[in-house]
């Protein structure tokens, strides 16, 4: 027969380990929030981010077109922007290789996303832009500014936390609680969000404004 007793305390053991996993990942994820915070309100730092709103303000104020390039992960980060920009009243496009979408034009702004800086669709599909026409502004959020991603912006934002390109610590075996870019990710999901408070209030735009701008079906 079954030992009931001995299933019932294993149960318990896989239960509190799977309990320790789970706050710890989410509190390396809030830490990571925490250094982002402290990292961007440091006037070098801050200085883009002002620069990054004006564009964006720039962009809904005088009808500009906004393009949002990202893979993966990154890519439903910026489609929760997307949606946000929308519900402020402007045109937005994902840029992907899988749709036809307008072309990008010097009056327009792209909004390029990836921890990395390197990944190989994102440069393929950002060089194919850039060499076809300079749009109005490109702004790049990255952990690495010094990759090609970085580098060809006009506005860079760094954001702290491991990225795929990272390597890890041999001895670090808190790396899989936040695997790949996950820090990167959730600290861009938080940052754009709030950049989305910051326009909001600045235009004067309440929740019930925001509301009216959101289709049923999502």
């Amino acid at each position: 027969m079954v030992d009931k007793t001995n299933m019932e305390q294993n149960q318990i053991e896989v239960n509190g380990r799977a309990k320790e996993t789970l706050f710890r990942a989410m509190e390396i994820l809030m830490k990571n929030l925490d250094e982002n915070v402290e990292h961007l309100k440091k006037d070098k730092h801050f200085k883009f981010t002002q620069k990054f709103i004006e564009l964006v303000y720039d962009g809904i104020i005088n009808k500009r077109k906004f393009f949002l390039l990202a893979s993966g992960r990154s890519a439903f980060i910026l489609q929760a922007f997307s949606t946000r920009l929308v519900h402020l009243g402007t045109e937005v496009y994902m840029v992907t290789n899988l749709a036809s979408i307008p072309a990008v034009t010097k009056n327009d702004i792209l909004i390029v996303l990836s921890g990395s800086g390197t990944t190989k669709i994102v440069v393929s599909l950002l060089e194919n832009y850039v060499n076809t026409v300079k749009p109005y502004a490109i702004v790049s959020i990255t952990s690495h500014t010094e990759s090609i991603i970085g580098r060809i912006a006009d506005v860079t934002i760094k954001l702290k936390g491991r990225t795929k390109r990272d390597r890890t610590d041999p001895q670090d075996d808190t790396a899989i609680l936040t695997t790949e870019g996950t820090q990167f990710e959730i600290a861009a999901f938080v940052y754009l969000d709030s950049i989305i408070a910051e326009l909001a209030v600045r235009m004067g735009k309440t929740n019930a404004d925001m509301l009216k701008k959101h289709s049923e079906s999502i």
